[in-house]
């Protein structure tokens, strides 16, 4: 099999050939391309150190020098380029204490933490394979480079990363994996609430959802965050739930409640995140009327774009009231396309306009202006005439 890599990829590994450095193109990028899928990231690993790399490209800047990491750019892209090491002990369950650098490609590969993850490529020596990891992928397996508890201890992430890979490849986590996984899970606790986020969203938003069960036949679920779902019933849901962050982060969430945005916070969820799905979840178990003015209030309060999303999620947790919740969706867009107003900014008079027909200045032209917006949403032809009203 030959790997077509793209131009700006090649001209970095002939660059590093041509001063007499070896380079391939590793891991994510090599295990899709065996797989006829398009790699999102090329990354690159070479013996050249990085120093030299620096000095063979015109235009870098240190991405992790510490671990031999340096990103060149090449027609405003950015690659990463990194030096064969080897990692030195892990203390904390997250990262080695040191690395070091060495000349052997096997070397660099077998520190990685899949096999399906540990094959380089280059076109001038093709695939250095040494555990298999093309094997792994056509057996549709992922398995870790030697011993799994030992790679677990090095970095507990890995634990989620295997189901996290289970669930977006459809592949089967190996058995000496999973009872791995069952050993180690607690030490899960060292790693960052980020790191974490990032993995249990990919997972969630996968293509094959039957991997969410892992984290519970594992037993890692209780130490990633407080699950009060049926997992079974919520795997159902997702699969059919478009593949939006917030949405399927609604379904998965939804059975936690007022603790909602409490999870999502210990997560480090970004607060636009936080607001979105904690709004889906609290109006979710609401039955919202097919009345216009009843509309219009939540539309007050949310886009149009959240509340259709509220009107999908009610949609897949309640199926046999898909008609009456199109027909809701239906009016909502009636509304926007005639222009109706409901809220304060789109009534025809204002604050300024109240005060100069004599009302006091304060709460009172507040509440007076909550009534007049309440006439307008439940009667849309009031809005014309409130100048000759007041």
């Amino acid at each position: 099999m030959k790997i077509n890599l793209p131009p700006d990829v090649k001209k970095i590994i002939d660059e590093l050939s041509h001063h007499n450095h070896e380079a391939y193109i590793v891991g994510g990028c090599v295990r899709d391309s065996i797989r006829n899928v398009v790699p999102k990231d090329w990354d690159i690993t070479t013996s050249a150190r990085p120093e030299d790399v620096m000095k063979i490209f015109p235009r870098t800047f240190e991405t992790g020098i510490k671990h031999g990491t340096i990103t060149v750019l090449i027609n405003r892209q950015g690659y990463e380029v990194t030096t064969y090491r080897i990692d030195g002990e892990y203390l904390d369950n997250r990262r080695p204490e040191q690395v070091s650098f060495t000349t052997d490609i096997k070397e660099d590969l077998s520190r990685r933490d899949f096999t399906i993850n540990a094959i380089a490529y280059s076109p001038d020596w093709g695939f250095v394979d040494p555990f298999d990891g093309q094997g792994d992928i056509a057996r549709k397996i992922i398995r870790c480079v030697g011993n799994a508890e030992e790679r677990f201890r090095e970095d507990a992430l890995r634990m989620l990363r295997a189901i996290r890979f289970s669930g977006q490849l459809g592949f089967t986590v190996d058995a000496g994996a999973v009872e791995a996984i069952k050993a180690k899970g607690a030490s899960i606790a060292n790693i960052s609430a980020e790191r974490i986020r990032d993995e249990l969203t990919k997972l969630i938003c996968s293509p094959y959802l039957e991997a969410l069960r892992l984290l519970e036949s594992t037993g890692l679920l209780p130490y990633i965050l407080d699950f009060n779902g049926n997992l079974d019933h919520v795997i159902g849901l997702l699969a059919n739930c478009p593949d939006k962050e917030t949405l399927r982060l609604a379904i998965f969430f939804a059975f936690s409640g007022e603790g909602c945005a409490k999870l999502l916070r210990a997560l480090r969820f970004d607060n636009k995140t936080i607001r979105e799905v904690s709004l889906y979840v609290k109006l979710l178990p609401i039955t919202i009327q097919l009345d216009r003015y009843e509309i219009k209030k939540y539309l007050r309060h949310m886009s149009q774009e959240y509340f259709e999303n509220l009107l999908l999620l009610q949609s897949i947790t309640n199926p046999h009231d898909g008609e009456r919740l199109a027909a809701i969706c239906r009016e909502a867009r009636d509304i926007q396309a005639k222009g109706e107003c409901y809220t304060l900014r789109d009534l025809s008079v204002n604050g300024e306009d109240l005060a100069c027909a004599g009302i006091p200045p304060g709460r009172a032209i507040g509440e007076k202006l909550e009534e007049l917006l309440d006439a307008v949403m439940r009667d849309p032809a009031l809005n014309d005439s409130l100048h000759r009203r007041i």
